[in-house]
C-alpha cells in the first residue's frame, strides 16, 4: 500500500482553505489532517498533529509566513514546507526559499499546480510555480551559488576579460579581435579558466560569470 502523506493548510482565508482541502483530499495518497488560520495557530496545531508537509501562506495575521517558516525549520527540520502565496515579486520568493521553503506556488496557479507541487516536494525536489519567471529563479540560484563559487581573485585581468567575452556569447575569434590578441592566446586562457575554476563546459563558465556579475 502506498504511503499516505498528511498535510496541514495554513492560510487566513477559510473559503480558500476549503477549496484546497477539497482539491487535495480527492487525490489518492494525500490527506488534509489540520488547518490553521495564522502562524501562531499553526505552531499550536503542529504540537498536536503529525504531518509530512505544510502548505503555508506568506501573508497571515499574528505570525506571518516567513517568520513561521523560520520557526518550522528550527523545530521541525524534516518537515516539508510549500509556500502558497499571491506574491509574485523576486524579494518574497528569494526570502521564502532562502528561509528553507521546499517550493513556491502562486495562488493563481493553485488549482492547476498544487497537487503536482506537493508530490514533487515529497520526492525531495523543489517546485516553483510556472508563473514565477525563469529570470527570477535564475537570480535566486545565482545568489545561492555565489557562496560556493571560486573567487574572482584567482583570475588574472586577461582571464577575466576572456571570461566576459565567453559570457557574452562571443566566439574565440571575436574575443581575440576585441582584445587584439591571437586566437591561440584566447584558447590558452580558456584552458587556464577551466583548470582554475574547475569548470569544463561553456555553459558553466557563463553561469559562473553571471554569478560573479561579470556581465
Amino acid at each position: 500500500m502506498a504511503k499516505e502523506y498528511q498535510i496541514v493548510l495554513a492560510d487566513d482565508h477559510k473559503i480558500f482553505r476549503a477549496g484546497l482541502k477539497s482539491l487535495i483530499d480527492k487525490e489518492a495518497g494525500l490527506k488534509i489532517v489540520g488547518q490553521a488560520e495564522d502562524g501562531e495557530d499553526l505552531l499550536v496545531l503542529l504540537r498536536k498533529v503529525k504531518c509530512d508537509l505544510v502548505v503555508l501562506d506568506l501573508s497571515m495575521p499574528k505570525l506571518e509566513g516567513i517568520a513561521a517558516l523560520k520557526v518550522l525549520r528550527q523545530k521541525y527540520p524534516k518537515l516539508k514546507v510549500l509556500i502558497l502565496t499571491m506574491f509574485k515579486d523576486f524579494e518574497h520568493f528569494k526570502h521564502a526559499m532562502a528561509s528553507g521553503a521546499n517550493g513556491y506556488v502562486l495562488k493563481d496557479d493553485a488549482f492547476e499546480q498544487l497537487v503536482r507541487a506537493v508530490k514533487t516536494v515529497m520526492k525531495n525536489k523543489q517546485y516553483v510555480s510556472g508563473s514565477v519567471s525563469a529570470i527570477e529563479r535564475d537570480r535566486l540560484f545565482r545568489l545561492q551559488d555565489e557562496a560556493t563559487a571560486p573567487s574572482l581573485e584567482i583570475l588574472t585581468k586577461r582571464e577575466k576579460e576572456i571570461l566576459k567575452g565567453i559570457a557574452l556569447g562571443q566566439a574565440n575569434k571575436n574575443i581575440a579581435a576585441n582584445l587584439k590578441i591571437s586566437i591561440r592566446t584566447v584558447e590558452a586562457h580558456r584552458g587556464h579558466l577551466t583548470r582554475k575554476l574547475g569548470i569544463k563546459t561553456t555553459a558553466d563558465l557563463v553561469k559562473y560569470a553571471m554569478t560573479k556579475n561579470i556581465i
